[in-house]
């Protein structure tokens, strides 16, 4: 029975496997597409942006060649009370997607120990291998930096190059989310310490 619960067990972890690292997949790719669009933009004339300002958000709207619009929606607090004016629609996009880029990084990178969890779950005799304890310690790092760092370096950023104002809105740092992080890297020492007394139960066979 234990045989049959453990083959289940790898079976849906190598199933979980597929489908996270087709995930990070895509992530890597939209990535690779952000990468691009923020070099293309960085050489496009600033004539094709304009910045539209909402309710809550800026609109800023780039004409390509075609005639056609690509917009996107700004959510920088620092720059909802200027008027278009006051800042480089141009600037504003290449910094929102360079700053996005650096938040999906992480979220990637923290996606990736995932993968490599699940794919040692699912091929090796044991999960409690050195290497997942530390892929775990990986993950809460992540997320840990993500939570505290990100909108503050999007702040900064914007700070910076669109606005020449500094500010920095520290209601944004998502503490909950650090909390997990925090939480995940407890479950990663007490991992570790899995790791130590399944090699310890090893060498006394």
């Amino acid at each position: 029975m234990i045989q049959k619960d453990i083959r289940r067990i790898k079976s849906r972890a190598n199933i979980i496997h597929k489908i996270v690292g087709f995930i990070f997949f895509l992530g890597v790719m939209i990535v690779f597409a952000g990468v691009v669009a923020s070099i293309l933009f960085f050489f496009a004339s600033p004539e094709k942006f304009n910045a539209v300002k909402g309710n809550l958000n800026w609109s800023i709207n780039y004409t390509l060649d075609n005639g056609s619009d690509f917009f996107t929606v700004i959510p920088f607090k620092i720059i909802q009370p200027l008027n278009s004016s006051m800042f480089s629609a141009k600037y504003a996009i290449i910094t929102y997607l360079l700053s996005s880029l650096f938040g999906l990084s992480l979220i990637l990178y923290g996606i990736k120990q995932i993968v490599n969890i699940l794919k040692s779950t699912a091929r090796d005799i044991t999960p409690f291998i050195a290497d997942n304890a530390k892929s775990l310690k990986k993950l809460a790092y992540s997320i840990i930096i993500y939570s505290l760092v990100s909108d503050i370096v999007s702040n900064i950023l914007c700070s910076v190059f669109v606005t020449k104002i500094f500010f920095v809105d520290l209601s944004n740092i998502h503490f909950i989310r650090a909390l997990v992080g925090v939480l995940i890297f407890v479950i990663a020492e007490i991992f570790q310490y899995g790791v130590y007394l399944q090699n310890e139960y090893d060498t006394t066979l």
